[in-house]
């Protein structure tokens, strides 16, 4: 199935050439391509890619992206670049990346499909950087509450007592 629907690189040059002659697109595109180039792109077609300099000059002159035109000159060789696959997610700018970031967001977006589609495999083992902690016997899971409360109690009274002692020590020091 093919993807590409938008127009083909003369389609798009028409539509954007209106009543303009070839000489003004040319002056308006900083000179490349040159007028009797376009004029034969348009009529004859091309059988390669339009170089950089025509697609940019192109590009001033129509107030079109750079990508519009290498879409529909793509279009033209009969390349599909799925040009209108609205599933697909861009990242501009992501190609000037260092090689490894490339690689985390593939395998990551790889990751992401698989988990999606519901095919990614469930590891029964745990993963190699993962220690596994010792557990504590059950009986030692719940807390005892009884013992806690005798601990406080006898707590708050050693701290009871010694707050006395202390107060006794002070008022014992102000009568001397």
């Amino acid at each position: 199935m093919t993807t590409n629907t938008g127009p083909n690189f003369q389609q798009l040059v028409l539509a954007h050439k209106k009543d303009d002659s070839y000489e003004a697109i040319s002056k308006r595109a900083g000179g490349v391509p040159k007028a009797r180039a376009l004029q034969s792109i348009v009529k004859d077609g091309f059988t390669r890619m339009p170089t950089p300099e025509t697609i940019a000059g192109l590009s001033k002159a129509f107030s079109v992206s750079p990508r519009e035109l290498v879409l529909a000159a793509a279009r033209t060789l009969g390349i599909d670049v799925g040009d209108n696959n609205e599933s697909d997610l861009i990242l501009w700018g992501a190609g000037r990346l260092p090689d490894e970031s490339k690689d985390i967001l593939r395998n990551t977006a790889g990751e992401f499909l698989n988990w999606m589609d519901g095919s990614r495999k469930q590891t029964t083992s745990a993963p190699d950087n993962v220690v596994k902690l010792p557990t504590r016997k059950t009986e030692d899971r719940a807390p005892d509450f009884s013992k806690m409360a005798a601990m406080t109690e006898v707590e708050s009274e050693g701290k009871r007592e010694a707050a006395r002692s202390a107060r006794a020590g002070e008022e014992s020091q102000e009568r001397e």
